[in-house]
C-alpha cells in the first residue's frame, strides 16, 4: 500500500507543471509578439498573438495583453495601408482625368437618367444608318457594347461573335429579346436591331479586339440570320480606348472603397483600444 502511495504522489509531482495555466509561456510569447510588432512585423506579430489562447488557454492575463496587442496591430496596419491606398488613388484618379479627355460626355437629359462617355473619334450620329459596333462607359462605370443592325432585312440576331485572321473568336452572351437590351424596328422599309451586352456578358469581345486593334477583326450577327462585317481601325481603337477607361473608372472605385474600409477599421481599433486599456486599468 505504501509502494503504491509512493508512485501516486510522483506521478502528481511529474504531472503538476502540466496543469498549471501556462502563463510564463504565454508572457514569453507575448513579448515575442510585442518585438514583431514594434518591428513593423504585424502579420508575424498577430500570428504570435493567436498562439497565445490557442496554445494557453487559462493564461487569461496575457490572452488580455494580445487582444488589445493586436487592436494595435489593426491599427497601425489600417494607418499603413491609408497612406498606400492615397497615394495610388491619386496616381489613379490623374490617370482617370487624362483618359477622359480622349471622350465626349453624352446625356439626353430628357430621356437618361445616366449618361456615357463615348470616344471622341466616333462620329456623333442623330439617327442609325448603318450597321457598326457601338461602344462605350456610362458615368457610374459600366463598359457597353451594342450591335447595330441596319438594313433590308430582319435578322433577329441576339449575340455576335468577333474573329481574327488566325481564327482566334470570341462571342458575347446571347440577350434574348425583351425590347430593352434587345429591341427592333421597322421605319420606312428599313430593319433595325439594337442589341446591348454589359460588363461580364461583352469582356471576352471587348478584350480580343482591345488586344488586336491592329489586325483585321470580322464581326458576325448570330442567333438569327447571319450577318458579317469588317470593323474599321477607329471602332476597333474606340474599343481598346474605352476598356482602358472603363478599367481606370473600376479601379478608382475599388481603391475608394478600400480606403474607406480603413478608414472604418481604424475607427473601430481605436474603439476598442481605448476599451480594452479602461478595462485593463479598472483591474489594476
Amino acid at each position: 500500500m505504501t509502494k503504491y502511495l509512493y508512485l501516486w504522489i510522483c506521478s502528481c509531482i511529474l504531472l503538476f507543471p502540466a496543469c498549471g495555466d501556462g502563463s510564463h509561456e504565454a508572457g514569453e510569447q507575448y513579448e515575442k509578439a510585442l518585438k514583431l510588432f514594434e518591428a513593423g512585423q504585424y502579420e508575424s506579430a498577430r500570428n504570435a498573438i493567436d498562439s497565445i489562447e490557442m496554445l494557453y488557454p487559462k493564461a487569461f492575463k496575457q490572452i488580455r495583453e494580445g487582444m488589445l496587442l493586436m487592436c494595435r496591430v489593426k491599427q497601425k496596419e489600417s494607418e499603413h495601408n491609408l497612406l498606400y491606398i492615397d497615394s495610388v488613388l491619386k496616381v489613379r484618379q490623374a490617370e482617370l482625368e487624362a483618359a477622359k479627355k480622349k471622350f465626349r460626355f453624352e446625356k439626353d437629359a430628357k430621356y437618361q437618367t445616366e449618361g456615357n462617355y463615348v470616344y471622341n473619334k466616333l462620329p456623333k450620329q442623330t439617327a442609325i444608318t448603318r450597321s457598326q459596333l457601338k461602344v462605350q462607359v456610362t458615368e457610374n462605370g459600366q463598359m457597353q457594347l451594342a450591335s447595330v443592325y441596319y438594313g433590308n432585312t430582319p435578322l433577329k440576331h441576339s449575340s455576335i461573335r468577333v474573329t481574327l485572321p488566325n481564327k482566334s473568336k470570341a462571342e458575347t452572351l446571347a440577350i434574348g429579346y425583351d425590347g430593352a437590351n434587345n429591341y427592333r424596328f421597322t421605319d420606312n422599309g428599313k430593319h433595325t436591331e439594337i442589341v446591348t451586352y454589359k460588363d461580364g456578358q461583352c469582356s471576352a469581345v471587348a478584350s480580343l479586339i482591345a488586344d488586336n486593334i491592329d489586325k483585321a477583326i470580322t464581326l458576325t450577327y448570330l442567333g438569327g440570320s447571319r450577318y458579317t462585317l469588317a470593323l474599321d481601325r477607329t471602332t476597333r481603337e474606340a474599343v481598346k480606348e474605352t476598356r482602358d477607361l472603363y478599367n481606370l473608372m473600376r479601379s478608382v472605385d475599388d481603391l475608394s472603397r478600400e480606403y474607406q474600409l480603413n478608414i472604418r477599421t481604424l475607427e473601430l481599433a481605436d474603439k476598442q483600444v481605448m476599451q480594452l486599456e479602461k478595462q485593463q486599468k479598472s483591474k489594476k
